[in-house]
């Protein structure tokens, strides 16, 4: 009898400290010239798929590292911030012209990228360099010790205190903002282009999981599901399709989705996490819905005159 035993996890949210981005301004990222343009906040940096990633959260501390050999940029560390986001799957722009993602080195590089997470890291004007770091008796992170480990790294509670003095005040932790987008496929999170890809990959995702069953498209009816699916025996869902880029199934549901749902039978929404690299479908039923939904934004129509009302 073989036993397998499961890999122990080095990181927990006991001991984590803060998380650790990597930057290779010589090979990968412009770093340099991102800042001479004007840019001064790292906002989004590409992480791989793996427990670590997933394990980061809005409100995390993180740090932005410098390697390479030291002639672009001291090597070390050049911003501390907070994590904004969950990482989820990246949407490539065509060919970006600004903004962070046009210092790429090498086209190839930023479309290999497959995952990254919102952050706010405010770059230091000068490093603390791995020369200050060496000084200071700090000689044990993990970057220290395998440079060419994937991002995320991370620091230690204890390495982040002796850490901390170096560094100086930690800026303080913004509130995170949900861009919200309407478009032909409902409402969601995120920028119009990431939403388009999502939702184009989840009603795929969809088709393939009701195999068998005929499909009729009714996303643009507007009648609060997306797909009327029949099979051999009669059965009919109305399903309300909705992608995310991450593994975290929370969407949003217009007015007259929440109507289908409460009045129409069969109503069934499918939620697709990671619709653009491993897409997996589940399915809620309406009583389950309806129970979840919660009020987020109201529309107020105050194109027509309101009358003025006046107590004395």
């Amino acid at each position: 009898m073989v036993q397998r035993l499961m890999a122990t996890r080095t990181i927990t949210e006991e001991n984590l400290g803060a998380w650790l981005i990597k930057c290779d301004p010589n090979t990968k990222y412009d770093l340099p010239g991102a800042i001479a343009a004007g840019i001064h906040v790292v906002t989004n940096w590409s992480v791989a798929d793996n427990y670590r990633s997933r394990m980061m959260a809005p409100g995390d501390r993180i740090i932005l590292w410098v390697s390479g050999d030291g002639r672009i940029m001291d090597r070390g560390i050049w911003g501390i911030g907070h994590v904004t986001g969950y990482v989820h799957d990246t949407v490539h722009e065509e060919d970006p012209e600004s903004g962070e993602n046009s210092f790429w080195h090498n086209e190839e590089d930023r479309l290999a990228v497959t995952n990254d997470i919102a952050v706010n890291i405010p770059v230091f004007e000068d490093a603390v360099t791995g020369a200050e770091l060496k000084a200071a008796g700090i000689v044990d992170l993990e970057v220290q010790r395998a440079a060419q480990s994937s991002n995320p790294s991370w620091v230690s509670r204890e390495q982040l205190a002796a850490l901390e003095p170096l560094l100086g005040p930690w800026p303080d932790e913004l509130e995170p903002e949900e861009e919200i987008t309407v478009s032909a496929y409902g409402a969601g999170f995120g920028n119009p282009l990431q939403n388009e890809a999502v939702e184009e990959a989840a009603m795929d995702a969809v088709i393939e999981y009701y195999e068998g069953w005929a499909a009729d498209d009714v996303s643009l009816a507007k009648v609060g599901w997306d797909i009327t699916f029949t099979d051999g025996s009669g059965e009919i869902r109305k399903v309300e399709v909705k992608g995310v880029s991450g593994d975290r199934p929370i969407v949003l549901l217009t007015a007259n989705e929440v109507r289908a749902a409460q009045f129409e039978e069969g109503w069934v929404l499918a939620i697709v996490t990671r619709a653009l690299s491993m897409p997996t479908v589940v399915e809620y039923f309406a009583p389950d819905v309806i129970t979840k939904a919660t009020p987020y934004v109201y529309k107020a129509n105050l194109d027509r005159p309101i009358p003025l009302i006046v107590y004395e």
